[in-house]
Formats: C-alpha cells, structure tokens, sequence
C-alpha cells in the first residue's frame, strides 16, 4: 500500500479553496509549529482541482521558494509563494520584489520598494489581472521587533513589538484601501504560533480584517498512520510512540520500508533526517536563551520526574526556571500539565512529554550519544531500543486509546468523555496505585479500566484488578471511585484478549475490549 500524496487537512484544504472562489479579498493566517505540514498543504491547495486527493498536510518540509499556478474547481489561479528567511525586514523585502520581479516577469527593481507598505501595494495590484493567491510564508520573519519587555521568551513581534505593529500597520493601510471585489487571497503563514495567532487578537492592526485562520496540528495516531499504510497495526502504532504525529517525521520514512530499518536510517542515526532535525529542535524556537536548560527539563521528565519539586532536583535548577521552561514547553505542545482526576485546584500537576518524538529521543538517544559516535546505528537500536521499546510504549499506547475514545467512542456504543484522566499515587495503607483511565461520560457515568502494552494476550484478573484498585481508592477517600458499581470499563490490550476474559466481557455489559485492529478500523 502506498501512502497518499495529502494527509488529513481535509476542512483546511476545503476552505482555502473557498476563499478563491469567493471572487472577493481574503485575509488568512495558517500557523503551527515546524515540520507540521503548512507549507505542504498550501503548495497543494490550489495545484488541483476541487476533489483530487482528497486530504492535506503531509509533508516533506517547510521550505523552498516554489511558485506555481494551478486550479480551483475549474478556473485557473495564479499562485506567488515566498518565503521569508531569518533576516532583517529589510533584506526580506528586497528578496521579495525580487522573487516576485521573476515570478512575473515585470521589471521590479528592489530599490523602488523602500517600505512594506510599497511592496503590499504591488502584491494588490497582481489581483488587477484576474484572481491570484500571495502566501507570505514564515511571516513572522517579516515582522521584526525585540520581543515583549519583561518576557524573555516571548517571540518577536507578539503583545507589542515594535517592527510588527509598523508591518501590520502598513499592510492594513493598504488591505483597506482595496475594494472588496478585489480577487486576492493573502495568505500569512508562520510557525511561532504565539506570533501568529496574535496578529488578529483583539486591538492589533489585524483584528476584524482575517477572513479565516487556522492552526496545524500533529496528527494523531490513526493519521499518522495513513503516512505508512504498509506497516501491520503493531507497527503502526510503534512508529507513532516514537515519530509522534509530525508529518515531516514521519514522511522521512521511504514507503515500504520495514519500521526497524526506517526508523534507524532516519531517527537513530546520527546523518538521519529526523536525528538532525532533533539536534537542533530547541535552537529553532525563537526566543529560547537558554537551550539547555530545556532540553535538562525534557531528560528530566523523560527519566521519570514529573512534578515540579523532582524535576528541580534532576536538573539542579531554580524551581522558577524550571517552571519558566514547562511554561515555554507547554505552548509549544512538547509537554504537557495535568492533575489526577478528581483532584482539587491546589492539588501538584505532574508533567508528562507529549510529543512523542522528543520523549523517544530523550529517553533512548540522548543517553546512547557515545554509542551512537562509536558504533552503527543499526547495532545500537539492537542493542538499546529494541528490547526496551515494549515498556517503553506504555505512555505513548495510553494517548493512542485516548485518541481513539474521540473517533470511535460512538462505534463501541459508548457516549463522549467529558474529561479524560488517570489517577496515581498511594491508598490508605501508602501502597501505590495507579489507574490508567478515569474520565466522566457525557451520561455522567464513570468511565474506567486499564491500557496494556504488551506481547501476551490479557485475563480476567485485568478487571478484578481494577476493581480491587478501585474499592481502595474508595477506601482512602477518593470520591470518584465509590462510582464503580455503575462504571463503564474499558481495557485496551495490544496483545488482545484471553477466551476467559472475552467471556467474561460478553456476559458483562459494562466491560469493552479494544484491541489494535479495533483501533485501526476504518468500516463502521
């Protein structure tokens, strides 16, 4: 099986289309963090005809200056791609009128275009010969600016830097003067979503003018998965515990390619695409100063520390910058913050590494680093992933059945999950438990049971333990679990199920049994 050409993105690549065939001016801002597929998705939007590859945002990458014209439902548009280098303003903008002097053939001379407002001018009159579309991609480049006073991390341009107001403010002053039947679609495209997502916030020069906007996300696992149709379901779930839902991740992949050997030739190796896009992760967020506190931050809660207290002591750093670190990290959507499930507002959150690809890279490769410098690649995923990876996949299997519960919970006749959680820590008699899932269904029902990684099919003693666990929770306080009688249980196993614990769920309607291929199910 191959994999298609567009991924996902099927809303997205709808509505852009929409905005061409309007006839009208648009404004349209599309942002997300790197290797996420925007620049994928907007080189296809309007490359073909409504209908043709039905999906978007795979994606190799998010570079090269391409320009091209292509179709929408029919009619020809003319497409001008740019995009924007970690330049000044100013060197940005020759850069553009020279592009755009080869792209249309006009003798633009950069020196006649000393101000931004010149150069959004020249971009509105390309519209006076029939519709075009303008894509300024990595916007936040153009913007300029010293980040917010009093925020270290703020990326340049957002909350009141100074060079973007003036860009913003000159583009509107021309936006405004075009008239409304004017067929420009002006597309802003960035990756530092704070930036990005701030342009048309409320009292920026953008606000009441953005058409539409959009923010990429990963893919979760059942579309990471379309990126390698060939692999079985075992597989295709490993690939997503350790590349994540990052298109360019997981496209690094050639098709066919065994998982072993396509995630060693592009992850564990050190001249792989992956490894070297992983080097650099954190030096690629502007605004970041101090990188490698984030990445002492990342081992940490990779190592097994998870609140704040623990991480401060793996690392030997300040709680306030570690705090600042899990702040930056949080927005970025590396890591994330959550609290037991019933837990009150001054209960400790525990961290946890969402992104699967950094967890994988943390937690395997940054300490096999002199190994990797020394031996092959292949013999260090031998001998350092491989027979680790089933314990391993324990967290990254957990989001996969949470993920799931949102696409199929109406196939397995079960209502929406108001919440989803776990709860960890200790009973009554300070012995440790721990609870996989527990969330609260729509109906108010509670929803629980337990998630396996595993290579050997699971009994009945997964429910009676759950219920064991349950009754000591109820036991040492905990609200929630004096719920139990009328819970919904769900366990997913990788390995699937004995015949006992199969019975076991057919004679008790409140029992669900998931296995992968129930996860990868696509009829029904």
């Amino acid at each position: 099986m191959s994999r298609d050409v567009l991924v996902d993105r099927e809303r997205e690549l709808e509505e852009l289309r929409r905005l061409v065939v309007s006839g009208r001016k648009q404004l349209a801002i599309l942002y997300g963090r790197r290797q996420i597929g925007k620049t994928h998705l907007l080189s296809h939007a309007w490359t073909a005809r409504t209908g043709d590859a039905g999906s978007s945002g795979a994606g190799r990458g998010e570079g090269g200056n391409a320009h091209g014209g292509g179709a929408d439902g029919g009619a020809a548009t003319r497409v001008f791609y740019f995009l924007a280098a970690a330049l000044t303003p100013d060197l940005n903008r020759q850069d553009l009128i020279r592009e755009l002097a080869a792209w249309s053939g006009r003798p633009l001379d950069a020196a006649d275009y000393p101000t931004w407002r010149t150069v959004f001018r020249e971009l509105v009159e390309l519209a006076e010969d029939g519709p075009v579309v303008v894509v300024l991609d990595e916007f936040q480049y153009l913007l300029g600016g010293p980040p917010t006073a009093g925020a270290p991390n703020a990326p340049a341009g957002a909350g009141g830097g100074a060079g973007g107001d003036e860009v913003t403010s000159q583009l509107v002053a021309v936006w405004d003067r075009a008239p409304q039947s004017l067929p420009l679609t002006l597309v802003l495209s960035g990756s530092e979503v704070s930036t990005m997502a701030h342009l048309h916030a409320g009292g920026e020069p953008l606000y009441g003018r953005v058409t539409w906007a959009a923010q990429l996300h990963a893919f979760d696992y059942f579309d990471a998965a379309r990126m390698a149709p060939w692999l079985g379901p075992r597989d295709r779930c490993l690939l997503y515990g350790i590349c994540g839902g990052t298109p360019r991740y997981l496209a690094a992949l050639v098709e066919g390619e065994d998982l072993a050997d396509g995630v060693t030739r592009t992850f564990v190796s050190p001249h792989g695409e992956v490894h070297l896009q992983m080097l650099t992760l954190i030096e690629q967020e502007k605004g970041i100063r101090q990188p490698a506190e984030y990445r002492a931050v990342l081992s940490a809660v990779a190592a097994g520390a998870t609140q704040l207290n623990e991480i401060a002591g793996a690392t030997h750093l300040e709680e306030h910058v570690v705090r600042r670190a899990l702040a930056v990290l949080g927005d970025l959507g590396v890591v994330d913050a959550r609290r037991n499930h019933g837990a009150g507002a001054k209960a400790p959150y525990r961290h946890r590494i969402v992104d699967n690809a950094v967890a994988f890279w943390h937690h395997f490769l940054v300490p096999s680093r002199s190994r990797l410098a020394t031996d092959e690649p292949a013999e260090v995923w031998r001998a350092r992933v491989a027979p680790f990876l089933d314990t391993y996949m324990g967290r990254p299997f957990e989001a996969v059945v949470r993920q799931a519960y949102l696409r199929h919970h109406a196939r397995w006749g079960l209502p929406q999950a108001r919440e989803w959680g776990q709860w960890e820590g200790r009973d009554r008699e300070r012995e440790s438990v721990e609870v996989d899932i527990a969330a609260r269904l729509d109906d108010g029902r509670l929803l629980t049971g337990e998630i396996k990684w595993s290579s050997s099919p699971h009994g009945a003693g997964l429910h009676s333990g759950v219920l064991g666990k349950l009754a000591r929770l109820a036991a040492a306080g905990q609200a929630w679990a004096h719920d139990a009688d009328d819970a919904v249980f769900l366990y997913a196993s990788a390995a699937g199920f004995t015949a006992e614990m199969q019975a076991l769920a057919a004679a008790d309607s409140r029992i669900r049994l998931v296995t992968l291929e129930d996860l990868y199910r696509t009829d029904g």
